[in-house]
This record gives structure tokens, C-alpha cells and sequence, in this order.
């Protein structure tokens, strides 16, 4: 399947090298879930809506992104070729449909990057006063000089910080479960019915937390032992992160806190919590960025390589597809600043997000309905278990995928239509413009 020929007009360009670990895109991943970030940003909402049913809500989250990220374990051990999402859209459903999901992959992941920066800029901008646009102007040059220095020093770099980070992430759960005496408690006790809109309702905004995994899928060209690695790290990472945010939870639950987290931790940790936050703010915005930037390079770099986009941005330099780095850096510029300096960064970071959100649900319904597709050809009993994930994911993503568009802003259809749209005009243009030179001959 996976040496099948494209007959996309793929251009004549260099192959990257497999230098990447487990370990290497172990941390690229976790680093792409902005850990304290996510649960300063996602979590301070779900506790607000499911209150001490909060850590019920991050469960049920994690369950949810855990089975999104079964689909992409079985789809990564069919494919070691890069681009992720897009290959899987590309060889499991039609050219059509893996140029449309690369299309609005690059979307997806400068928009999840972006809000990644605009969170850590908007902590860093609450607990120091430097200037918003300031905040994010270092978190960018320095996020995209580390991309442009290559995939092996970005993955240190998530190493130290990302590996940092969860130790800091724990101890404070730690600290929390100390304050209560270790009274350990069960969370489903006093949960009824009557609680399940709002549980459901939070895990909506949890599944924001775990969610990380989609920045490595398209670095698979990259990566040592593709076929058994992608896939291992993104239910290690999901676990991890998930497992991780619930304890938190569970730990703010045994004190009976229910509030703000940043003003929380800020509150108890005095000036400590403020350099920390700090730090950990600025740290974050620059894994997400780095991530993310890397993984849009990548995808825009295997479209390329296939004819879609301009045979310039597959250029390879120092194992470095260095154009397409460059224009990704360019595009989160634009996408992350200009709102912010029309709007203000909380605006911005309402608007970026809400993007991120439903372009997100789209890819994911694509692979979804592509491993439901491959598993289904020459059906084996051995494949039941990837048909019955591979259905239950398309049925919640289509459901989340509906919910969403009628509720979210309508600016937001208006992106998510108007560049699907705009994506496939383009591919139309690009057809006739192949045919013309044909139909001279």
C-alpha cells in the first residue's frame, strides 16, 4: 500500500534521515501538549462547569483522545513514509482527500501552536506586565530559531524543559494530596445522572489537555522504526499527559478547590509560584511552538514532494526541509500577531483556539474514516478490534465535528468553510494546469 505510486508529479528531492528516538519524539509529543498551559487553560473551564466532578470529566477525556490515538497506532504501523494525517488521507481514501486533510492540517497545528503561545504570553503578560505582543515576539524567535537549528536539537530542548515540567506538574499534585493527609476518596460516589451534562460538558474541553500526539505523525520520515515507534509514543504520551492531569485533579479535588488556577498556584506559592508560572509559561509557548511549527513544516514539505505545493518548499538542506520551516514560522507570525494586535491577546487566544478546535476535528475524522476503510478491505477477524475503534471514533467525531459547528462563533465556520473551499479550487486549478500541456500534445 505504502509503495503505491501517487502519480502526483512528485519532484526529485532529497529524503530526510531517520534520526529521531522514542525518547526524542516521546518529548516532542508531550512538549506539543503544552502540559501546564493546557491545564491552566482548558482546566480552570472544566472546573468551572463540572466542579468537583472534574476529575470524572479529565477520565472520561482521556478515554476519548486515548481512542483517537488507537486510530493513529494502527494507522502509523502501515505507514512509515512522513505527512502524517495527510499520507493517511492520501493512500487510505483518495488524493482528493489527503490533499484537503493536509490542507487543513497546516491550519490545524499553526492554529493549536498559536493558541499554545498565546496562552503562555497571556500568563506571562499577567504575572510580569511585559507587553503582550512582547511576550509573544520571544516565545516565536526563539521557538522558530530552535526549528530552524534542526529536529534533533528541538528534541533535546522538549527533553529537558517538557521532562521538567511533568516533574513540576507532579510534585505539585503531590504537594496537593499532602495538604489533605493523603485522604484518598472515590470520585464516582456521590456522582448521579443528573451530573453527566456536566461531566460530559467538561470532558469536552479536557480533551484539550492529553492532546499532543498530533505533532509528531508527520515526522514519521524522521523517525527510527517508524512503523513501531509513531505509534507507541503517541498512547505513551496520551497516557502520560492524561493519567498526569487527572491526578492533578484528583489532588484539587481533595482540598475541595474549585476556582482559577493560575491565581491559585500564583496565591500559594507566593513569589516562587510567580518565577515559576513564569518560566513554565514561557517554556511551554516554545515546545508548542516548536512542535507544531515542525510538524506543519513537515506536512507542507511531503505535499510539495508530491506536487501539490511548489517543488521549493521540499528543498532539503542539513537534512532540513528549510523553505517550508521558514514559511511555517512566517504563518504562525501572522497568525498568532495580527489578532493579537487587533484584538489583545485574551481575544485573540478566544478566537486562535476556537480554529484549532474544529479544523482538529476534521483531520481527525479523516483518518478515522481511513483506517475504518483500510480495515474494512479483505476483512479478517483479526481486524475487528481496528473496524470497532475505527467506527466508534468516526461516529464521535462526526457527532463532536456537528455539535461544534452549530455552536461555535460564526467566524469560525466562516475559516473553517471558506479555506475548505478555498483548498479545493485549488486542487481544481492545479488539475487543469497539469491537463493543459497534455492536451497540446
Amino acid at each position: 500500500m505504502e509503495n503505491a505510486d501517487r502519480s502526483t508529479g512528485r519532484s526529485d528531492t532529497k529524503k530526510l534521515k531517520r534520526t529521531l528516538s522514542f525518547k526524542d519524539l516521546f518529548f516532542l509529543s508531550i512538549g506539543g501538549q503544552g502540559p501546564f498551559i493546557s491545564l491552566i487553560a482548558f482546566g480552570t473551564v472544566m472546573l468551572s462547569i463540572a466542579g468537583k466532578f472534574a476529575v470524572i470529566s479529565m477520565m472520561t477525556a482521556t478515554i476519548i483522545v486515548l481512542l483517537n490515538g488507537l486510530v493513529i497506532y494502527f494507522l502509523s504501523r502501515r505507514f512509515s513514509s512522513g505527512g502524517g494525517y495527510y499520507t493517511y488521507g492520501l493512500y487510505g481514501l483518495s488524493q482528493r482527500m489527503g490533499f484537503e486533510t493536509g490542507w487543513m492540517y497546516v491550519v490545524y497545528s499553526l492554529s493549536y501552536g498559536g493558541s499554545l503561545m498565546l496562552g503562555s504570553g497571556y500568563i506571562f503578560n499577567l504575572v510580569t506586565g511585559l507587553s503582550p505582543l512582547y511576550s509573544i515576539l520571544i516565545i516565536i524567535v526563539v521557538a522558530g530559531a530552535l526549528v530552524v537549528g534542526g529536529v534533533n536539537v528541538s528534541s533535546k530542548f522538549a527533553e529537558v524543559f517538557a521532562g521538567a515540567e511533568l516533574i513540576i506538574l507532579g510534585l505539585i499534585a503531590f504537594y496537593l494530596l499532602y495538604l489533605s493527609d493523603f485522604k484518598l476518596y472515590d470520585p464516582f460516589f456521590s456522582a448521579s445522572l443528573n451530573d453527566f451534562s456536566s461531566i460530559w460538558l467538561g470532558a469536552l474541553y479536557g480533551l484539550g489537555i492529553p492532546t499532543g500526539y498530533g505533532s509528531i505523525t508527520p515526522l514519521t520520515d524522521e523517525v527510527k522504526d517508524a512503523k513501531k515507534t509513531v505509534g507507541r509514543v503517541a498512547i505513551s504520551a496520551i497516557l502520560t499527559g492524561g493519567l498526569l492531569a487527572t491526578f492533578f485533579f484528583y489532588s484539587l479535588d481533595d482540598i475541595g478547590f474549585e476556582g482559577n488556577l493560575t491565581q491559585f498556584l500564583v496565591l500559594k506559592f507566593g513569589l516562587m509560584g510567580e518565577i515559576l508560572i513564569s518560566l513554565v509559561a514561557i517554556s511551554d509557548g516554545i515546545l508548542g511552538g516548536i512542535s507544531f511549527l515542525t510538524a506543519t513544516s513537515r506536512v507542507i514539505y511531503n505535499m510539495s514532494k508530491d506536487g501539490f505545493l511548489h517543488r521549493t518548499l521540499s528543498l532539503v538542506r542539513r537534512n532540513k526541509p528549510i523553505i517550508s520551516e521558514i514559511s511555517s514560522i512566517i504563518g504562525i507570525f501572522l497568525l498568532v500577531i495580527i489578532p493579537t494586535y487587533l484584538s489583545g491577546i485574551y481575544e485573540a487566544l478566544g478566537y486562535v483556539g476556537a480554529i484549532s478546535g474544529i479544523f482538529n476535528l476534521f483531520i481527525h475524522m479523516s483518518s478515522n474514516v481511513s483506517l475504518l476503510r483500510i480495515s474494512s478491505k479483505r476483512f479478517k477477524l483479526r481486524k475487528l478490534v481496528e473496524v470497532g475503534i475505527g467506527g466508534i471514533a468516526v461516529i464521535l467525531s462526526t457527532y463532536l465535528l456537528l455539535n461544534s459547528l452549530s455552536q461555535v462563533q460564526p467566524y469560525v465556520v466562516y475559516a473553517f468553510l471558506g479555506w475548505m473551499v478555498l483548498g479545493f479550487f485549488y486542487l481544481e486549478s492545479l488539475d487543469i494546469i497539469r491537463k493543459s500541456p497534455e492536451e497540446k500534445e
